[in-house]
């Protein structure tokens, strides 16, 4: 059912209403249940003190149980005491023994018996309240000459239950009164209030309503003129500016609506509007009826397959329920049937719009029949020109293929010319190095072994002469093992020791790991026969086999060196094996490693071209023998260089 608003009001101020008397008449029944406790509790906590004063007093001047008993009776016979009891504490019955009249009966009568006042109310089953209140009997000092136990204990306790019956009747005739006189005051208020408002708010509200329908109906003139002197006035200039806004409003939205249907029907470009459920058209421009050879008339209630092939509906359909989907179309080239039975092909970009809470399709033709044409043309133009591109970058790429690989060869052929002088400038400033060092040497060692000769062996400093000495002729034997390294080498192998070649390429190298934390261990077979070779080429393929290895370790680790004799493939070889403990050489570069300018050190100057292990591999080959590598399980590469031991001096 529906409210009127004044009816909802009068609904919401009397539920307010109704509920704050409610309010009122609960907080009156709970504070007079409060006042009857309070007014029954101190009634009966009146009585004990009063009771416990005459027992005391009594028992001062020497009474006894009996009279103790008739004053019980006494206060007993007042009006409204229900019950009064005396309780024994532990005091009193060790002194005159247990009478089961007089011993404690529940909980409130312990509590007393403990120290504690114990009280409370309770409705009974003759229908009114009764309040019951406990007083602990406490020994004083005097108390203690005559009953057993200490000063301050509960010798014993005085239970009091008083009925409320007579406050009740008093409260309840109160509350009467107070419902009564109350709930007609309420009621008067609350009628004068609802009709005051209901008489304010119904008229201007029925002046705003009949503006509203006026609104709706197209009068947007229309004012409803309050002047009430409130917020309704205030809502009623708030409703006549609106009605302003909203017939300037039109007007700029007819001026608009014109200028937009100006436009629409003056675009080349073929404009339609298509109802999605119904699945017809509703809308078109001119250029649409122009297109197609329809008027308005006969284009409105068409439907796509009056327009479109019937070997492309289909595709259409799909294409169609797609941007529906989407909300939104997509570019897609189409052929329109026209009027006269000829086809058109067309461009259509659509979209989904929402009008008034319905789906249409908008749809836009471009007519691209010149535009086919056009294409065409160009299509053929470019597909002759991309052949011929092809065929000429075919051309180009073969060109360049081999001119890459002619600069690669001149690349090849310039570094070994570069290598070659500079180990040509290499022996002759070895040369000259040797020759400026051997003359001090020669006088160095002639001066030692005099003062050695003179001196003799038991003078203190015979051992420094020896080692001057020592040191002079390992100077010497370097030189000695530079130049052959350096010099050029001929074609002629020569019967050489295997392990004088590694020493001196060792003593070469020591000074290039002075400062890093790289330790040489060496484990030569001194047994080992010649070999048939070119002591200064097999240096020059272990020096680039060990400078390999220092770069591995990266300045840090070992490098493990050694010579043995092998037989492979049924002959004999001297095998020097050089480790290191780098991180090895990956399975993927294992076998590039030996190819001219393959490298994994980064290009940028010096003699890091990537040659090293090339040149090695063909000196060693022209020696007859080959190089292997190959990783270890603890971390590292082993490289191994076999060379074919020299037999009868061949």
């Amino acid at each position: 059912m529906r409210l009127k608003l004044s009816q909802r009001f009068n609904v919401y101020v009397g539920g307010i209403l109704i509920l704050g008397i409610a309010a009122l008449f609960y907080y009156d029944s709970v504070s007079n249940a409060a006042l009857l406790k309070n007014v029954g509790l101190s009634e009966a906590e009146r009585l004990s003190a009063a009771l416990f004063d005459q027992i005391h007093t009594s028992m001062r001047l020497g009474g006894g149980g009996a009279e103790n008993r008739a004053t019980v009776e006494r206060f007993r016979r007042l009006e409204g005491v229900d019950e009064i009891r005396l309780i024994h504490g532990p005091p009193i019955d060790a002194q005159y023994g247990v009478e089961p009249n007089e011993s404690p009966a529940d909980a409130l009568d312990f509590q007393a018996l403990a120290g504690v006042s114990a009280s409370k109310t309770e409705r009974v089953k003759e229908g009114y309240t009764q309040a019951r209140y406990v007083m602990p009997l406490i020994l004083k000092k005097e108390c203690t000459g005559c009953h057993a136990g200490a000063k301050g204990a509960a010798a014993g306790a005085i239970s009091i239950k008083i009925s409320l019956k007579k406050y009740e009747e008093v409260v309840a005739s109160h509350a009467k009164n107070f419902y009564i006189w109350g709930g007609g005051i309420v009621f008067v208020l609350s009628a004068a209030l609802l009709t005051i408002v209901n008489g304010r708010l119904r008229a201007p509200l029925e002046s705003l309503k009949r503006g509203a329908v006026a609104l709706a109906s197209g009068d947007l003139g229309h004012r409803v003129g309050l002047t009430t002197g409130d917020e309704l006035e205030d809502l009623g200039r708030a409703f006549d500016s609106m009605a302003e806004s909203l017939s300037k409003t039109t007007e700029r939205l007819n001026g608009l609506n014109e200028k937009h249907s100006r436009l629409v029907q003056m675009a080349a470009d073929a404009i339609l509007l298509k109802d999605i459920e119904a699945g017809v058209f509703v809308e078109v421009n001119q250029a649409a009826t122009e297109l197609l050879g329809f008027t308005r008339a006969e284009f409105l209630g068409m439907r796509d397959s009056d327009i479109y092939p019937s070997e492309k509906i289909k595709e259409y359909t799909q294409s169609f329920l797609r941007w529906i989907l989407d909300g939104k179309g997509y570019l897609m080239d189409a052929l329109v049937r026209r009027k006269d039975g000829f086809t058109v092909p067309v461009e259509v970009a659509a979209s989904v719009v929402d009008v008034a809470g319905k789906k249409y399709m908008l749809e836009i033709w471009r007519d691209l029949s010149e535009r086919k044409s056009f294409s065409e043309t160009i299509n053929k133009y470019i597909a002759e020109l991309e052949v011929a591109v092809k065929d000429r970058t075919f051309e180009l790429n073969k060109s360049l293929k081999e001119l890459e690989d002619a600069y690669a060869r001149l690349k090849h052929s310039e570094q070994k010319l570069i290598q070659s002088a500079k180990m040509s400038s290499l022996g002759e400033m070895g040369a000259g190095i040797a020759h400026e060092l051997n003359s001090p040497l020669a006088g160095i060692l002639s001066i030692t072994e005099a003062l050695m000769n003179r001196l003799g062996q038991g003078n203190p400093n015979y051992h420094l002469l020896a080692t001057m000495k020592d040191a002079a002729v390992r100077s010497k034997y370097i030189i000695l093992d530079m130049l052959t390294y350096s010099r050029p080498a001929g074609d002629k192998l020569t019967p050489v020791y295997l392990n004088e070649s590694v020493n001196a390429t060792l003593a070469l190298f020591a000074s290039e790991i002075k400062t890093t934390s790289i330790e040489i261990v060496k484990d030569l077979d001194m047994e080992l026969p010649k070999i048939l070779g070119n002591k200064g080429r097999i240096m020059e393929v272990l020096l680039n086999i060990i400078k390999n290895a220092r770069d591995a370790v990266a300045g840090t680790g070992k490098i493990y060196v050694s010579t043995r004799i092998a037989q492979e493939d049924g002959g004999g070889f001297a095998v020097v094996e050089i480790r290191d403990t780098g991180t090895g050489v990956p399975d993927e570069i294992k076998d590039k490693i030996f190819d001219p300018f393959f490298s994994t050190k980064q290009k940028g100057g010096g003699l890091n071209i990537g040659l090293g292990l090339s040149i090695s591999q063909g000196i060693i080959k022209e020696h007859g023998g080959k190089i292997e590598v190959e990783n270890v399980p603890e971390g590292g590469a082993t490289f191994k260089v076999f060379l074919p031991l020299c037999i009868n001096g061949r």
